[in-house]
């Protein structure tokens, strides 16, 4: 009973308790991610799953080369750089639009959990279809930049750094490389939510991600590294005890499989939320700013019963 009792408690607040009011409200955003995901925790679980639909032919396509490339090198343990690097550029060329084919199931998610970090109400299913109908051009433009983005990074960075030999000033245009591909990766972050909460064109929304990366780059790339603890731990864990670098492997494809995209995204959407309504919302009129927070003078205010209004 105790148990039970405890674990209400903290899902669904004590009894006898009354309706969420302004002064129960979070007064800053850790506290406001930490509220939403109290409640919907269990909830992110069907939103990855209904997600990880759309990267299945991405995921079969890894596993097939991974199993390729495990082969090769158990054939030939000398295999030479050069045949994995064939094998890289094949996997990312055909994973391209892999990548690209999710931006649609992208924008449903993602309109279904930034509705999640205001802490406001939202039907998975139809929410998500909606989101996905109203944005799937937008969405499939950004997708396809996430598609090919890789492949093109990689492959200019090879032949930049071939050309080295040759000459060091062609280490500018590998380190540009790098750059762009790593200014995309962060500021796609910030695409997919802008484009299913703003009516703006596509090139816009690129070039507003871009400069609010930019403005904002050590908070995103603090939010970047955020999302990637758990494969930093698994590497690590897997340098420090090579004999469960199988069962490690397995573990973390199990979370990514069932819940750490949807958690990943929900931090990547409550941080979008945050830089939308400081820097674009103030300048829309009517738009809501510090949705889902205690508005700043709330404990200013002397709170009077409406009986004695009068």
């Amino acid at each position: 009973m105790a148990i039970r009792d405890l674990m209400n408690n903290y899902f669904y607040g004590k009894q006898g308790k009354g309706d969420y009011t302004v002064a129960d409200m979070p007064q800053n955003r850790l506290a406001l991610f930490g509220e939403v995901l109290k409640v919907r925790w269990s909830g992110l679980f069907g939103v990855n799953l209904l997600y990880m639909i759309a990267w299945i032919p991405a995921i079969i396509w890894t596993f097939l080369n991974l199993i390729a490339l495990y082969n090769l090198l158990q054939a030939d343990p000398g295999t030479s750089s050069g045949d994995v690097a064939g094998l890289l550029n094949t996997w990312l060329m055909i994973l391209a639009p892999c990548i690209a084919i999710t931006g649609p199931f992208n924008a449903g998610v993602t309109y279904v959990l930034r509705n999640w970090a205001r802490d406001e109400h939202s039907f998975v299913l139809s929410d998500f279809k909606d989101a996905l109908k109203s944005n799937w051009k937008q969405a499939l433009v950004i997708s396809c930049i996430d598609g090919i983005m890789p492949f093109l990074v990689v492959t200019c960075w090879r032949f930049y750094g071939n050309m080295l030999n040759q000459s060091l000033i062609f280490m500018l245009p590998a380190a540009l490389v790098l750059l762009v591909g790593a200014l995309w990766t962060l500021a796609s972050m910030l695409a997919c939510p802008m484009l299913i909460t703003y009516d703006l064109k596509t090139i816009d929304v690129i070039r507003n991600s871009l400069l609010m990366t930019v403005a904002k780059l050590p908070r995103s790339v603090l939010i970047k590294l955020i999302t990637l603890i758990v494969p930093a731990l698994a590497y690590g864990l897997m340098v420090l005890i090579p004999n469960i670098q199988m069962q490690v492997l397995m573990v973390v494809a199990l979370l990514y499989l069932t819940f750490m995209v949807a958690f990943n995204k929900l931090i990547t959407v409550s941080y979008a939320n945050a830089l939308f309504e400081t820097y674009l919302n103030p300048r829309i009129e009517g738009a809501r700013t510090n949705i889902g927070l205690r508005p700043e003078n709330w404990d200013d205010v002397t709170y009077i019963p409406e009986d004695d209004e009068e």
